[in-house]
């Protein structure tokens, strides 16, 4: 999927080592969590495992191969703090973000853990 979208795979080893991207499960989303995601979700990483829209799955898209390196992101970072420490920053900063009275899209973009996806993510874009 990364190459099908036009990302060096050389670069995103780089940014997610020690990460082998062979090795992480991508898997469809069962339609059940889909039903919970909001409208601008398209995967979610749980551990090793990514789960797309089922729709990217394949596709030979610019957006679904960075989307897929910003999730490899959130695999690597699943790894460095492990699950509790990972799950407790990512909450704690989104609802620290709602206390802030931002609203859910706000928080959500504001989670550190998020950014520093999405900036990896864009240094291949």
């Amino acid at each position: 999927m990364l190459r099908a979208g036009g990302i060096d795979s050389i670069r995103v080893r780089l940014l997610i080592y020690p990460i082998e991207p062979d090795l992480v499960r991508i898997r469809p989303a069962p339609r059940l969590l889909q039903r919970f995601w909001g409208r601008d979700i398209r995967a979610m990483t749980l551990g090793r495992t990514i789960l797309l829209d089922p729709l990217l799955i394949g596709a030979a898209q610019d957006r679904a191969g960075l989307l897929l390196v910003h999730e490899l992101v959130h695999v690597r970072q699943w790894r460095e703090l492990g699950v509790a420490r990972f799950l407790w920053r990512y909450f704690t900063a989104y609802f620290r973000g709602r206390f802030d009275r931002l609203g859910h899209r706000a928080a959500y973009l504001a989670i550190p853990l998020e950014v520093e996806a999405r900036q990896m993510a864009a240094l291949l874009g």
